[in-house]
């Protein structure tokens, strides 16, 4: 399960509490996206072209951000359109996400 955000800003705020940091200080990373199993779906010649489409449009919606923590640490996270409200994942150091 994970929290829908109301907003980007919610969600960084959010994030940026948890940090122990001022979301002010989040600096964007344009290329920095994440992509759920469905990704899959992209190299299987049977998925049509529209459900492709609109995973790739999910996720060339996302917006990445970084910033420092509180203790120094680097913190990645992407935010995304997820039903009515955002999505957010927290990017570890190995690339893993983990949606929160």
């Amino acid at each position: 399960m994970s929290t829908m955000f109301s907003s980007v800003e919610e969600a960084k705020t959010t994030v940026g509490f948890l940090g122990g940091t001022d979301p002010a200080t989040f600096e964007e990373v344009p290329d920095l996206h994440v992509g759920g199993l469905e990704t899959i779906l992209l190299e299987d010649p049977n998925t049509d072209e529209a459900t492709k489409q609109q995973i790739r449009d999910r996720i060339a919606a996302q917006q990445g951000f970084k910033f420092t923590d509180s203790e120094g640490n680097e913190i990645k996270i992407v935010i995304g359109p997820f039903r009515d409200g955002f999505d957010c994942w927290i990017i570890g150091p190995a690339g893993m996400a983990i949606r929160i």
